[in-house]
């Protein structure tokens, strides 16, 4: 590194402190043929007491409930990428992720009622406030000359000092296992970079409009970010016909919140078409994450299949491809542990079962709802839904958890026909998504049973059955329009974060930039307004 560039912190090891050797020999142990056998035995034994479990009530609640992982990047004062300085998830109380840059913050659940969303408002500020201060004085700390800081968005485009394919590609080969220099120092990531990377022909591939290149790890997925609600379900046996409705809301929800139509800058050739760029996906992060993950012939990262019930949604994370097992000694596990810990293997395949609905069996719920004890404080069956970027506001996040949560409900209010729509027309509707964004081709049968691909329909009834699902739950109209209203303004105009960024790209080469200049003149004034204002709609 030059002498003047910042110094990068961060939760990387250092040379010669034996954290390498120990992730080596984490990673050999994982990978060995006995821990598959041994594993996939615990997996489903575990599994069929889960199943059983739901069966008879024992993960049902009293309450809907909702919860939210938030998942940014971190920017030194160039706004180029930055390790999560040294120190500050611990001062911040946040989590690393899987690259040094990334970080995790998470609201704990609440009733689906007005109340309860206006904590996860609260909680979520709070949560990114103090990780925002804990990032700067750790940088500070670290010298570095300027503020260090998260950014709300899904895709970093500015590139750190050494330049993004150095740092992707930054490792070294230890005993036949690539350590990725850049990778947090969690050996669960080393080892399913060593699975993945062995199952896969050449590398971990980008191959998108502009941009063609190969890295040695999977450390490639950490470009991407995500916002992830989670609604809690009363009844563990209504599963399946809730993730049949979530997946059929996954394009439409796409269509409203995709923001990542870039890659970092320096992954284009100087000679970029840039207009076959601009042209190309909404959303990039829904292929980088896919391609990073899923070797030739298996789909770990796709549309779920549907399920019949919650006995159906455990078998298919039992059948799906193991990756990267871990087993726990039955000794480390006490009889008083949280329903999840009580099923170790179970909870660590299913870490791995990565459709962009998933099902969670099992975790923390709500002790008291408004004041209505749910009687079961650490086991629920909540829905993950996986699919949206991160927003560029703690607003937007709340927003998107507002209407998936609504919508959710609300189509199961009115019975909704929705659910007879064909799973590959789902399936088609979220990649067409992807691709157009709001302009997107988007399956939807309306509440008259009418069949269409109509964004315009599409949108408008998604918003307005997540209206009726949050009025089940006792919002006022008010509060319906301050959670719903600024997903509906995007509908209104069709600018989504996606679209004002191709925008901005477009403007600044419009005015002589180049397209490289343009993108990362584009990351500059999002990484502003989305610090200084309350919601994306101000920047309409």
């Amino acid at each position: 590194m030059d002498e003047g560039e910042p110094r990068r912190g961060g939760g990387g090891s250092g040379p010669g402190d034996g954290t390498e050797d120990r992730l080596v020999a984490a990673v050999h142990a994982a990978l060995a043929a006995e821990t598959y056998e041994r594993f996939d035995d615990r997996v489903a034994e575990q599994a069929a007491q889960v199943a059983a479990d739901c069966e008879a009530g024992r993960l049902d609640n009293a309450d809907y409930a909702v919860g939210l992982e938030l998942e940014a990047y971190t920017v030194d004062p160039q706004a180029r990428l930055h390790d999560v300085p040294a120190g500050a998830p611990e001062a911040g109380g946040f989590a690393p992720e899987l690259g040094r840059h990334n970080l995790e913050v998470n609201t704990p659940p609440d009733v689906l009622s007005p109340a309860g969303l206006d904590r996860q408002a609260e909680r979520l500020d709070t949560a990114v406030t103090d990780a925002r201060e804990a990032i700067a004085e750790a940088g500070a700390a670290a010298g570095v000359d300027g503020r260090v800081r998260p950014v709300l968005d899904s895709m970093w485009t500015v590139a750190p000092p050494e330049g993004t394919s150095a740092y992707l590609s930054a490792g070294e080969a230890r005993d036949g296992v690539w350590i990725a220099e850049n990778m947090a120092t969690d050996a669960r990531y080393h080892a399913l970079d060593a699975d993945t990377l062995r199952r896969m022909d050449n590398g971990i591939p980008i191959d998108l409009p502009g941009a063609e290149h190969h890295f040695p790890s999977i450390l490639v997925e950490s470009l991407a970010t995500s916002v992830q609600p989670h609604l809690q379900l009363p009844a563990a046996a209504d599963v399946g016909r809730y993730m049949r409705y979530a997946t059929r809301i996954l394009g439409p929800a796409v269509a409203l919140t995709a923001n990542s139509p870039f890659l970092p800058a320096d992954l284009y050739p100087e000679a970029v078409d840039a207009e076959a760029v601009l042209d190309g996906p909404h959303e990039l992060r829904v292929p980088v994450y896919e391609d990073s993950i899923n070797p030739p012939g298996i789909e770990k990262v796709r549309v779920p299949d549907d399920v019949a019930d919650a006995s159906e949604a455990v078998d298919a994370i039992v059948a799906d491809e193991t990756f990267a097992p871990f087993c726990t000694d039955p000794e480390d596990v006490p009889d008083d542990a949280p329903y999840r810990e009580r099923f170790p293997e179970f909870a660590h395949k299913h870490g791995t079962y990565w459709r962009w609905v998933r099902p969670v069996f099992g975790g923390d719920t709500p002790a008291a709802a408004d004041g209505r004890a749910d009687g079961n404080d650490d086991a629920s069956v909540r829905l993950e839904f996986r699919p949206v970027p991160t927003q560029p506001t703690v607003r937007d996040c709340i927003a998107v958890q507002a209407m998936v949560a609504g919508a959710l409900r609300g189509l199961d209010e009115l019975d909704h026909p929705l659910r007879e729509l064909p799973w590959a027309a789902a399936r088609d509707s979220f990649y067409n998504a992807v691709a157009d964004g709001p302009g997107a081709d988007l399956a939807w049968i309306t509440e008259d049973g009418d069949r269409t691909d109509n964004p315009d329909i599409a949108l408008a009834e998604l918003l307005s059955v997540a209206r009726v699902g949050l009025s089940a739950a006792g919002f006022p109209e008010d509060e319906i329009d301050r959670w719903i209203g600024p997903l509906e303004a995007r509908q209104v105009t069709a600018i989504t974060p996606s679209v004002w960024k191709k925008h901005r790209v477009r403007a600044g080469m419009d005015h002589g930039e180049t397209f490289h200049e343009a993108v990362e003149a584009m990351q500059w004034e999002y990484i502003e307004l989305s610090e200084a204002t309350d919601s994306f709609t101000e920047w309409l």
